[in-house]
């Protein structure tokens, strides 16, 4: 592995890497050599089921460098998917292997979070077992929810130390969502959420015995110890996965049925190409080898263009097609540019529908759509800006996230800056009527420039959310904040 991971195995709708502990802690090395930011999620039951519920959680774990399998039910169930992963990768086991390789690699480590005086207490072991381990610090900052905590101190004190390793321990999502908000700005190579971990080297919290461990019965010691907290949630979990692979099931059981769709013939392909679109036929795989042979493909094909990739002969996706899948969409958005899936099967769109994954691939069964999804994304993919009597109007891009939101920032500065200086400023109207999805980066954002224009005595105000954005909104406790009554 030289720092980018393997096409992941998709289940339920969340991509999971097949590795083992020792490959993780590899991949860590050796993606803190390059240097290059990365995002590790160690992913539960518990993830997978606030990921239904919660558009944000799902993009942060499919966006995420790594994602391990921290929960036995996803190994368990991975082989009815596809391709069996190798095993359980947990948080609490890969922390102190991490300060191990850490120590001798000569890589710095940096724990924030947890109680006060936990993370330090936690480092100080992790220092006596590890003797060359490099701490870079430790920083625990009051308990608020995540779009009240101090950023920016936050930020600087990670800057002025510098580490090649973060550890987060506010507990998901919170962790994670931190981490994502973050991620492509500050220079540490690699940052993972640890949950609990450093309560359990602390002796803080006591983990399991190891023969309950060993027969997955982990998740009972927990519920016994802290049932008030847990039995709810365990219980919560597992009414979702009977309930998903119920579901699951049977789509799989559904017959197979043909879609009526534009066939792309050479006229077809054409216009096409004068929209900026390049079409590709998606090709079965049923090994990492296949499948990033075909993604490597299809992106030296696609570079620079919508990619259209044509499904109508696929029967099923199986969770290492589902993960080429993603793979392939995260390699378009990060070139402005997006996948479309052409002509999914019946029995296909409904598993991507269960799957919650229609929210993130865009489809079509017409050239006709095709070509208003390339017009569409060329106009409104960046956002835009608008003044008219006194009311600047504030375009949103289809996404603003954290990856989007520098450049809309700078463009919005850029507007109000003159009018402001004017005082021809009066209000600012946030049009949502284009977007598709929001993060907690963007909501922070649209959260400081209300605070920043209140203070102005500029009046601002959001119109035409759509309701997928909206519920982010509430997810995140920010529609009084932001939405009018």
């Amino acid at each position: 592995m030289d720092g980018e991971a393997p096409v992941p195995l998709v289940l339920y709708g969340v991509p999971f890497h097949n590795v083992s502990f020792e490959e993780a802690a590899e991949w860590v090395v050796r993606r803190v050599r390059s240097g290059r930011p990365a995002n590790i999620v160690t992913a539960n039951l518990d993830f997978v089921t606030k990921a239904w519920s919660d558009p944000e959680m799902q993009r942060i774990l499919i966006d995420a460098d790594l994602v391990l399998a921290d929960g036995f039910p996803m190994v368990k169930l991975s082989p009815f998917f596809g391709p069996k992963l190798k095993g359980r990768v947990t948080g609490s086991d890969l922390t102190p292997l991490l300060a191990q390789r850490a120590a001798e690699e000569g890589i710095s480590i940096y724990g924030l979070g947890s109680g006060r005086g936990i993370a330090e207490k936690a480092f100080e072991i992790l220092k006596q077992r590890n003797p060359s381990l490099k701490i870079a610090g430790t920083y625990s900052p009051p308990y608020q929810r995540l779009l009240e905590m101090d950023h920016r101190d936050i930020l600087q004190r990670l800057e002025n130390a510098a580490p090649d390793i973060l550890l987060v321990a506010f507990g998901a999502p919170k962790q994670d969502k931190f981490i994502s908000m973050h991620v492509r700005d500050w220079h540490i190579p690699v940052s993972m959420g640890v949950g609990a971990s450093l309560d359990y080297i602390t002796g803080e919290q006591r983990r399991a015995p190891k023969w309950m461990q060993r027969f997955n019965l982990e998740w009972l010691w927990r519920v016994c110890l802290d049932p008030r907290r847990l039995f709810n949630r365990y219980l919560i979990n597992l009414n979702f996965l009977l309930t998903a692979s119920r579901q699951m099931y049977r789509i799989h059981q559904m017959p197979d049925k043909p879609v009526t769709f534009d066939p792309l013939d050479e006229p077809e392909l054409k216009i096409l190409a004068e929209s900026g679109v390049v079409a590709e036929r998606f090709q079965p795989m049923d090994t990492g080898k296949q499948a990033s042979e075909f993604m490597k493909r299809i992106g030296r094909q696609s570079l620079g263009r919508n990619l259209l990739l044509d499904m109508h002969a696929v029967p099923w996706c199986n969770s290492l097609e589902l993960g080429a899948l993603l793979e392939i969409n995260k390699f378009c958005r990060r070139g402005k540019r997006r996948l479309i899936l052409y002509a999914p099967r019946p029995k296909v769109r409904r598993l991507l529908e269960t799957c919650r994954l229609t929210d993130y691939f865009d489809t079509a069964v017409s050239l006709k759509e095709v070509v208003r999804m390339a017009r569409n994304l060329a106009e409104h993919v960046e956002g835009g800006t608008e003044f008219e009597n006194g009311s600047l109007r504030l375009e949103l891009p289809i996404e603003l996230t954290a990856a989007t939101l520098p450049e809309f920032e700078r463009e919005a500065r850029g507007a109000m800056h003159g009018l402001r200086v004017r005082g021809a400023l009066r209000a600012v109207e946030v049009d949502a009527a284009q977007l598709d999805f929001i993060d907690s980066a963007g909501l922070g954002y649209l959260i400081s420039l209300k605070k920043r224009m209140e203070a102005e005595e500029v009046a601002m105000s959001i119109t035409h959310l759509n309701p997928k954005p909206r519920r982010t909104f509430e997810i995140a406790r920010v529609d009084s904040i932001l939405l009018p009554a």
